[in-house]
C-alpha cells in the first residue's frame, strides 16, 4: 500500500541521514546530534512520534551542535571546518550507494527482460 511504502521510505531516508551523525562522531567532532525526520519509537509500549526532535511534525531531518561556554574562535572555525569535511565525505559516499543501488536494479530489469525472453520463445 501507499502508507507502507511511505514508512519504508522515510526509516530509508533516516537510516541514511543518521549515517552522517556517525560519520560525525567518528571524526572526534562532539557536541553534535541528528534528528531524523518523523522517528517513532516505542518504548514500555509507549509510542513517541517525532522521537528525539523538538516538535512531532517538524518537517526536515536537523543537526544541533551544542558547545560550551569560552569557545574560542579559533575552535569555532576548526569545528567548521571539520563539520564542512565531514559533509562533503557524506554526500560523496551516499551519491556512491545511490550508484550502485540503481545499477542494481537495472540489472535486475535487465535479468527479468531476460527471463521473460527466454519463456517467450
Amino acid at each position: 500500500s501507499l502508507e507502507t511504502r511511505q514508512i519504508r521510505l522515510t526509516k530509508e531516508k533516516n537510516a541514511q541521514i543518521t549515517k552522517f551523525g556517525s560519520m560525525l562522531f567518528t571524526r572526534c567532532i562532539s557536541g553534535t546530534r541528528i534528528v531524523p525526520r518523523s522517528e517513532v519509537k516505542t518504548i514500555s509500549g509507549h509510542t513517541f512520534e517525532g522521537f528525539g526532535s523538538s516538535h512531532d511534525d517538524f518537517p526536515y531531518a536537523y543537526m544541533t551542535a551544542a558547545c560550551a561556554v569560552g569557545l574560542g574562535e579559533a575552535e569555532m572555525n576548526e569545528f567548521f571546518v571539520r563539520l564542512d569535511k565531514s559533509l562533503g565525505d557524506y554526500c560523496t559516499k551516499r551519491d556512491k550507494e545511490m550508484k550502485k543501488k540503481m545499477k542494481m536494479k537495472e540489472v535486475d530489469v535487465e535479468n527479468s527482460s531476460n527471463q521473460f525472453e527466454e519463456l517467450k520463445v
